[in-house]
């Protein structure tokens, strides 16, 4: 087996491969985790049973399978719970090893996803805290606790990807261990920040760190390590090619999409924007904007192009970053937070050369009505229109509590499905602020909402003491 073999396999893998090893025959049968040219992670028979399979090659491989395998030892050696690591495998041009498969396990962040209710939240977030503070006890600085490198399997929660871990040797001190803790929080959906910090509470009195936060500490170290997730991952990832994402770039054409969801329909309908539009339901059609409903492979997504007005707007916006570029990425932004949005797929730019042209942005085509609609007529009942203020108002609250304003806040930019309230229509989005600057553009946000309604209003009266509380927070 060579590394490039093993690379083929990643990139489609339908079939099982086999690999002899000294001891035995390794035979892959699902690619879990794929870093190009660096890292395999696959599902695995071994020895007749089920195994993870973590390959490492390229540049420095030696050098990160030793740190991954002594760090492995070292937590075990310290009754952490992880996977046990079971062989060492190691030849001239790739090591792997094989690692304990933890049964009817989901990662945190699929376990999350499921929304789970409060008293299993609480149940297994305390494990989650309870297990990085034992490790910090014992000398294991955990660089990122990413909610995919914890396992949940009924009460037990494991924690895995040791390349991730390095070993002080020495108990962390108080203030290494709060912000290791707030780098997990930090990954949390913004929306339970409060229930998060009730948890930590309870945990954190009988530990050495009572005393050493307060809840206004806390969310200002919380929103700091956000800050970092965003300027390590949506600032840097989401327009190169890595294991989240598709990137592929001509001299005329830009195109980036999520890898789990860019399936060959989708890439093939992508390569002619202008057609899927046109055989779609036209939803908008303006001077800046044109936006449809489209189908791809029997399911309904939104494509949005942004348009060229003028040949001198051609050279002003050429090279800026694209609408449909920015959409992209405070979409991704607002997912990664938690806060409600309609989900996006893929981003084209037209180009030429160095200049940026039209560009469409593929997103998640929701069904369902606007703020707007919700007041502008008599189709929703009293209580209707007072429950959706409340829901909108919590809407916002997610925004201050994440000092991010939207740019555009009118009522026709805030869907209603069933779920609760989204934002759409990102392009105008700033997260990077000052918090004066912050607290400027956030009462816009808030005055732009509010003058956006029938004629017979000049503040909606519905979400008037909703929106005092969201200002006073």
């Amino acid at each position: 087996m060579t590394p490039e073999q093993l690379e083929s396999w990643a990139k489609n893998a339908d079939k099982n491969f086999h690999i002899k090893l000294n001891v035995d025959v390794l035979s892959l049968d699902e690619s879990l985790r794929h870093l190009p040219g660096k890292r395999l992670t696959c599902r695995a028979t071994w020895e007749g049973q089920t195994v993870i399979a973590k390959f490492f090659y390229g540049s420095q491989f030696l050098k990160h399978v030793a740190q991954e395998e002594f760090v492995l030892n070292a937590l075990n050696d310290a009754n952490i719970k992880t996977p046990n690591l079971l062989h060492v495998h190691q030849q001239d041009d790739f090591a792997v090893l094989i690692i304990e498969f933890i049964p009817e396990s989901t990662s945190l962040l699929d376990w999350l996803n499921d929304s789970p209710n409060e008293q299993v939240f609480e149940s297994v977030m305390s494990s989650v805290t309870a297990l990085m503070l034992t490790c910090h006890q014992s000398g294991f600085l955990i660089k990122d606790p990413h909610l995919d490198n914890f396992l949940v399997q009924n009460n037990d929660v494991y924690i895995i990807d040791a390349g991730d871990i390095s070993s002080t040797g020495v108990c962390l001190d108080d203030m290494q261990s709060i912000k290791n803790l707030a780098l997990l929080y930090a990954q949390l959906p913004v929306g339970l920040d409060t229930a998060a910090y009730q948890i930590l509470e309870k945990i954190i009195n009988g530990s050495s760190l009572n005393g050493c936060i307060n809840k206004e500490y806390w969310q200002t170290l919380v929103l700091e390590q956000r800050r970092w997730r965003q300027k390590k991952f949506i600032d840097k990832k989401v327009f190169r090619e890595c294991s989240a994402f598709i990137c592929a770039q001509t001299r005329s054409k830009f195109v980036v999409a999520k890898r789990n969801t860019y399936t060959p329909e989708m890439e093939k309908a992508l390569q002619e924007p202008d057609a899927l539009i046109e055989n779609g339901h036209l939803l908008k059609d303006g001077n800046t904007a044109t936006v449809a409903r489209v189908e791809i492979n029997g399911q309904y997504y939104v494509l949005k192009r942004y348009n060229i007005k003028k040949p001198i707007h051609s050279i002003i916006r050429g090279f800026k970053w694209s609408r449909a570029a920015v959409s992209w990425r405070n979409g991704l932004l607002l997912e990664m937070l938690g806060i409600p949005t309609a989900k996006s797929y893929a981003l084209i730019e037209e180009r030429v050369g160095a200049l940026r042209r039209r560009s469409f942005l593929l997103s998640e085509y929701i069904d369902a009505p606007q703020a707007w609609d919700i007041y502008e007529g008599e189709s929703y009942s009293e209580q209707d229109k007072m429950e959706w203020a409340e829901k909108i108002c919590d809407l916002f609250m997610l925004l201050k509590q994440s000092k991010i304003s939207h740019g555009d806040l009118k009522a026709q930019n805030i869907l209603c499905p069933p779920s609760g309230a989204l934002f759409i229509d990102l392009d105008g989005m700033k997260s990077k602020q000052s918090p004066k600057g912050f607290n400027r553009q956030f009462n816009k946000d808030i005055n732009r909402f509010q003058i956006s309604w029938p004629e017979k209003w000049k503040y909606n009266p519905y979400l008037f003491d909703c929106l005092t509380k969201v200002n006073k927070a």
